[in-house]
């Protein structure tokens, strides 16, 4: 007997250290970890061993220096580059593997599971059998098993599940095409603003030359005292105003530069040339009424179509939620191997080495959840409702977006039109006045009204045209048109 208490006893002081430890471990990791800043007032420090970020992506294709790329050629480098369509395109695949997922729910689940370990059990029984008034057993089982479960009947759940699922691939894929078609648009935006600054810089450096020319004139006729001192001061001023429009220009132009550079996805110190518009003829009318336009978007724009399928989406969303006030029917099926064994009271253990097997028709249907499927069905409500509103107020976006977009090309067109006869008209003046004051038949006044109406009249030119290839590219945008393009060329 003394011996059995001396047992029990340092099962107690060994149970007790274990909890000890027990206790010591979770006081050690109840402390707050030092990984937050230690304050609000000092900014966090990088530790030194953080391991740098290594960027898995591809060398971008290599930029011809001697090469004029044109639109095509710039928008296929960014399209190569854009890590912004690369994300799209992860998010549709992710949407396409969530319909796999909700289709493997239609097949049965077949899994290996195995239980195995020892357990010690007191038992209670009466004294006049055992006088300590209980006794214990040993167990030690090793149950392998195979276990098949398999959902039969739903009503709709699984269905509705794999609906919105599809809607929210197909939602995901027009994203994805809407993320290219802006990245095109801003591509030609951007182009179109180099192209203008271009356009700018060569109108400053014509009326540089223009000024000069002039300034030749008045200095021709003050050596010869038919010109004032202020003629010649004057002309000075037009000529460094010239430069310091030329200068403005050249700035204009290489932060539009820049700006293409950085939206294609190129590192900001690429040296790369852009061909101009020059070759190009613009459009001798916007292509069709605007009532055409509208339809088109209405149709064709991937916002509306992403819109139109959360709507779809929300009404699957709203089925499965009435489909949780249905019941479920399941097949449960077991086969296993019951490899035990059991002693007791120290005794001997019995062994047994034999196969079983159980199947179950599960039915389940919830009757009382404390209402939270009556809130699923007014999230799913409300998820229907401003799904709806949401494309209703795209729908009204977009409809502004098209009519601004097509104002801009028939207004475009018009200007382009005025701006070249303007020109045209101002380019004959200047001439006549300068000829007329190279022989006295004209004051230097009228010079300068003539060269300052050819400057503007140019720079108004140069203005429309690049206003009528943006508002085009904005139209094709606003239609959900942007993708088209001339043909991609190999980047060489």
């Amino acid at each position: 007997m003394p011996c059995k208490e001396s047992k029990r006893r340092k099962r107690v002081r060994s149970g007790a250290a274990l909890l000890f430890a027990a206790g010591l471990l979770a006081g050690c990791a109840s402390e707050p970890p030092d990984l937050a800043p230690a304050n609000a007032q000092v900014p966090w420090t990088v530790p030194a061993h953080s391991p740098p970020v290594q960027s898995a992506a591809a060398p971008g294709p290599a930029i011809d220096p001697e090469k004029h790329y044109e639109l095509a050629e710039l928008i296929d480098l960014a399209e190569r580059l854009s890590p912004k369509t690369r994300i799209a395109w992860e998010r549709a695949r992710q949407a396409a593997f969530a319909v796999g997922i909700v289709e493997s729910e239609y097949l049965p689940q077949l899994s290996a599971q195995a239980i195995g370990g020892f357990q010690r059990t007191p038992l209670p029984i009466p004294t006049n059998l055992i006088r300590q008034g209980y006794f214990t057993t040993d167990t030690r089982e090793m149950v392998p098993s195979l276990t098949v479960q398999w959902l039969l009947f739903d009503f709709g759940r699984r269905a509705n599940a794999e609906r919105a699922a599809r809607e929210k691939s197909f939602v995901a894929n027009v994203a994805f095409n809407g993320e290219h078609e802006r990245l095109v648009f801003s591509v030609s935006r951007d182009y179109f603003a180099l192209v203008a600054a271009a356009d700018k810089l060569m109108a400053a450096e014509r009326a540089l030359s223009t000024a000069q020319v002039d300034l030749d004139a008045v200095s021709a006729r003050r050596s010869h005292g038919l010109a004032t001192v202020v003629d010649l001061a004057q002309a000075q001023r037009q000529v460094a105003r010239a430069q310091f429009d030329q200068t403005r220009a050249q700035g204009n132009r290489n932060k539009a530069l820049a700006t293409l550079i950085a939206t294609i996805g190129l590192p900001p110190l690429t040296h790369i040339a852009v061909a101009d518009t020059a070759a190009q003829v613009l459009p001798a009318d916007t292509g069709g009424s605007l009532e055409q336009y509208l339809a088109t978007a209405l149709a064709d724009r991937p916002d509306i179509l992403a819109g139109m399928g959360k709507v779809s989406t929300a009404l699957a969303d709203l089925e499965l939620a009435r489909a949780a006030y249905r019941p479920t029917i399941a097949l449960d099926a077991k086969v296993y191997e019951n490899i035990g064994a059991l002693s007791t009271q120290e005794s001997s253990y019995y062994s047994v080495v034999k196969p079983g097997s159980a199947l179950f028709l599960h039915f389940d249907w919830p009757l009382l959840d404390g209402g939270l499927r009556k809130q699923q069905m007014n999230i799913a409500h409300s998820e229907l409702n401003a799904a709806q509103e949401s494309l209703q107020e795209t729908r009204d976006a977009a409809g502004k977006e098209v009519a601004d977009a097509y104002i801009a090309l028939e207004t475009g067109l018009a200007e382009n039109k005025a701006a070249q006869t303007l020109t045209e008209a101002a380019r004959t003046s200047h001439e006549g006045v300068l000829e007329s004051y190279n022989h006295g038949l004209a004051a230097y006044n009228s010079l300068v009204d003539s060269e300052n109406a050819l400057v503007q009249a140019e720079t108004d030119l140069s203005d429309s045209r690049s206003n009528v290839f943006s508002a085009a590219a904005a139209l094709a945008f606003a239609t959900g048109h942007a993708e088209s393009r001339p043909a991609r060329r190999p980047i060489e």
